[in-house]
């Protein structure tokens, strides 16, 4: 199953130009214009009031994107959540819990919950957490993960976050591309991010930022990085210093963007000599763990590096991980343009 889910992938972005894409590309076309129909169909459905739509008593703050996946949302909730308790708010988050494992909550949420606390809700049917849940904390905002297309929650600003490097993808919508929603979905947006910006040339990262205020003026445009923050074993639960790393390294993740953490590794100076990429969101098993573990002894490599993200997961099979250290790679998201007027952005919010 991951190898079809990274084909098809690959398909989607056209990195992939073989035979069997070749003759793969007409069916997911046809599949993309009935995927297309229903989220016009949708769309339509909410906005002339055949579908109802709930509007909290709060402002709603929605993060999400119109690819599917790999833009970095999570970090980014925990640099809003911390944006907006800096301006005085006391703002709750509510998220889907995409894939959710053995504990009923997705990696993805726990991320959150161990990085924000306890204000982190999670739930399929978010207007009825919301309800179950704004009672109990006095919160006076929502921020609403992955909430871009979640039509049924009004949203009083929408950020939308695109990844620099990907931001279209090759146009197409699901499955023949990786786009949720055309591009002119953008002019619902208040705010659109772009996100790894730093890898990306300063020629592209200008024609992408052009292309985004054609598509919508009124949009404040920012633009960030994904940064190291910090590293830790994952058995004592100690912080771990890098340049501690015995030697080169072995590597793996279930990410959206699996190169992300793969430069993000190389810019910290570690050696890899072994890295694997799984789908995202895919959960680890022991017979993974005792593959990855025997490939790094025969490479003669000590320590493994993983994301934030997959570290409950991993901590699932870590029995099955024999004589390798096992670290955890921490990212946080830095705003590094648009930062003062997203913030006026979110002061408009405040209720009088």
């Amino acid at each position: 199953m991951k190898r079809i889910i990274n084909y098809l992938t690959a398909v989607a972005l056209d990195r992939e130009q073989g035979l069997g894409a070749l003759c793969l590309k007409p069916i997911l076309f046809v599949l993309s214009l009935i995927y297309r129909l229903g989220v016009v169909f949708m769309r339509r459905l909410y906005s002339v009031g055949l579908l109802p739509s709930f509007r909290a008593s709060v402002p709603v703050i929605s993060i999400g994107n119109i690819t599917a996946g790999g833009t970095g949302k999570t970090p980014f909730v925990v640099t809003l959540f911390r944006l907006l308790k800096a301006e005085g708010f006391n703002p709750m988050v509510l998220t889907r819990g995409y894939m959710a494992g053995q504990g009923g909550v997705s990696d993805e949420a726990e991320m959150l919950k161990e990085l924000i606390g306890p204000i982190v809700f999670v739930g399929a049917n978010r207007v009825r957490i919301f309800q179950e849940a704004f009672v109990q904390g006095g919160f006076d905002c929502v921020i609403l993960d992955d909430g871009f297309q979640h039509w049924s929650f009004v949203r009083d600003l929408d950020i939308v976050l695109l990844d620099s490097e990907a931001p279209f993808g090759n146009g197409s919508l699901i499955p023949c591309g990786i786009l949720r929603e055309p591009a002119a979905a953008l002019r619902r947006a208040g705010v659109i991010v772009l996100t790894r910006s730093d890898q990306v040339s300063s020629g592209a990262l200008s024609q992408l930022k052009s292309r985004v205020k054609q598509i919508n003026p009124a949009a404040v445009v920012g633009e960030g990085i994904h940064a190291f923050a910090s590293a830790w074993d994952i058995d004592s639960a100690q912080f771990f210093s890098v340049k501690d790393s015995p030697g080169p390294a072995g590597a793996f993740c279930a990410i959206g963007s699996p190169e992300s953490f793969q430069r993000t590794l190389l810019g910290m100076g570690v050696e890899i000599k072994y890295f694997e990429a799984f789908a995202d969101h895919y959960r680890f098993t022991a017979i993974d763990a005792q593959r990855i573990s025997q490939e790094c002894r025969l490479k003669d490599l000590k320590i493994i590096f993983i994301t934030h993200k997959d570290a409950d997961k991993v901590k699932l099979v870590r029995k099955a991980f024999s004589g390798v250290k096992i670290v955890t790679i921490g990212i946080e998201f830095q705003l590094t343009y648009g930062k003062t007027d997203i913030i006026s952005s979110l002061r408009r919010l405040r209720c009088p």
